[in-house]
């Protein structure tokens, strides 16, 4: 459990953040997940990709998991499990199927992450406090690449983090892939 500094840090920010994707339009909102979905797709290469689908104010896209299932991809997102932690399922196009356990995630060569910023410094990903994707980042293979999928303005020098928040290697933003912290790309991304 963060100390209640670091909570209240990173309450603000979280608060701040919403707002700002609260405020944008529908037009700016769809073409930042166009730009970012184009940018995703320039680069992967993986046969599976874990991903997510997205809450209304969130850079993914149906589209995007959609777009990959057409190249041969198999796509993966999460089942929330009452714990907070999360499953994986297979995502068909039209739903999600049954549960694969806990491990599934283990599988994929990419793993697209939801955000609400990302540290340039060392990447650090803010989400929204619940912990789950801290948790299922912990059995992602070592050589999948983790990024996260945010609009432009999210990716800051630095944000409040503690020890349990696991970084994230790159940012997708509209303009492109960023990377972040100091680990480089393994291949397969």
């Amino acid at each position: 459990m963060d100390d209640p500094d670091l909570a209240a840090a990173k309450a603000a920010l979280r608060d701040e953040l919403l707002a700002a994707r609260r405020a944008m339009t529908e037009d700016e909102r769809g073409a930042g997940r166009a730009a970012v979905r184009g940018a995703v797709l320039a680069r992967v290469d993986a046969s599976c990709v874990a991903a997510y689908v997205p809450l209304r104010t969130e850079p993914g896209s149906v589209e995007l998991l959609s777009a990959l299932l057409d190249r041969g991809v198999r796509v993966l997102v999460p089942i929330t499990r009452p714990d907070r932690d999360l499953e994986w399922a297979t995502w068909s196009g039209s739903g999600i199927g049954p549960s694969l356990g806990l491990a599934a995630i283990a599988e994929a060569g990419v793993v697209l992450v939801p955000a609400l910023a990302v540290a340039r410094t060392d990447g650090a990903r803010l989400g929204r406090g619940g912990g789950s994707y801290d948790r299922a980042l912990r059995r992602v293979a070592t050589d999948a690449v983790v990024a996260a999928l945010l609009f432009d303005g999210e990716v800051r020098e630095e944000l409040p983090h503690g020890p349990l928040d696991r970084p994230v290697q790159a940012a997708v933003t509209p303009a492109g892939w960023t990377r972040v912290g100091n680990v480089d790309f393994p291949s397969g991304g």
